[in-house]
């Protein structure tokens, strides 16, 4: 009896949804950062056993009221990902639940929900964490509460245990040695955006978007060519940094993310061009892939 879901993950910004995944996986698959809005597509990855195939949607972070078009297209993504769910994990902050943050999306979870309580590690008040699952129980009507730490890895398999077990009969379906169906040079990409997120502050974060134009596969040496698209001028320069600086700076850490990942020395090459104001231009998100065509 094989069994195989389709699993979406919805949670707040920071809740760490991500972090969560990729201690399902075992692999840095999913981009991570303490900054909001790290997560911005629908990424999924695929966690394989001899008895069932578990497929995650993570989304990115749910905002009530979105800033610009890019966050509508991001919350556009997360509704998405709840029609076609089989389970629906939700993913806590157990030190602030804010349970109250999802009462537009009680109605469109339709599907089993288990519920992960995530970062118990940080909690010092193990009564107050009792009382808020209980209140989490009672507010989304499930038994299916689970005290986690994907950081530390702690009961992430009870997790996975509730979720086979509500998991429907079906064939595999994607390949049973594939991790994620997404393409390597989307995944390069978001591992620079990684990078930027870690090295830069203020805006220059939130107005990046990163573009992988060409991969070159070799024997010895993968070539990566990536372009770096910001809203200003401005933001350029501060990402070039005073004698190119910056770019050097994040060069070096991007390969080595990279090259950790794909397990291959690689050459990296990055540029920076500046599209104005691409977060709030269908037409640039269209081309950017968060718009269908």
């Amino acid at each position: 009896m094989f069994k195989t879901a389709f699993i979406t993950i919805l949670g707040l910004p920071n809740a760490g949804k991500s972090t969560f995944l990729n201690a399902v996986l075992g692999e840095d698959l999913v981009i991570t950062n303490p900054k909001a809005q790290t997560t911005r597509h629908r990424i999924k990855g695929i966690l394989n056993d001899k008895d069932y195939q578990l497929v995650f949607s993570d989304t990115p972070g749910i905002i009530k009221e979105s800033a610009y078009r890019l966050q509508d297209a991001m919350m556009g993504a997360v509704n998405e990902s709840l029609d076609d769910a089989d389970v629906v994990l939700l993913i806590l902050d157990g030190q602030f639940p804010k349970i109250e943050e999802f009462e537009a999306y009680k109605d469109k979870i339709t599907c089993p929900l288990v519920i992960a309580m995530n970062k118990v590690d940080l909690v010092q008040d193990q009564e107050k964490l009792q009382a808020d699952i209980d209140r989490v129980k009672e507010y989304f009507g499930t038994e299916l509460i689970f005290a986690v730490s994907a950081k530390e890895n702690f009961n992430v398999s009870g997790i996975i245990g509730a979720l086979v077990n509500l998991a429907p009969e079906h064939p595999a379906f994607y390949d049973t040695e594939s991790i994620s169906d997404e393409n390597v040079r989307f995944l390069v990409s978001e591992m620079i955006r990684e990078q930027i997120l870690t090295q830069f502050k203020k805006e220059i974060p939130y107005s990046v978007e990163v573009s992988v134009t060409e991969y070159n596969e070799k024997e010895k040496l993968d070539e990566i060519y990536a372009t770096i698209f910001v809203e200003r001028d401005s933001q350029k320069g501060i990402m070039l940094g005073k004698g190119g600086a910056a770019i050097k700076n994040l060069g070096i850490a991007s390969r080595k993310r990279i090259e950790d990942f794909i397990k291959k020395k690689i050459f990296l090459s990055l540029s920076i061009k500046v599209k104005k104001d691409w977060r709030t231009d269908d037409q640039q998100l269209q081309y950017f892939g968060y718009i269908k065509k």
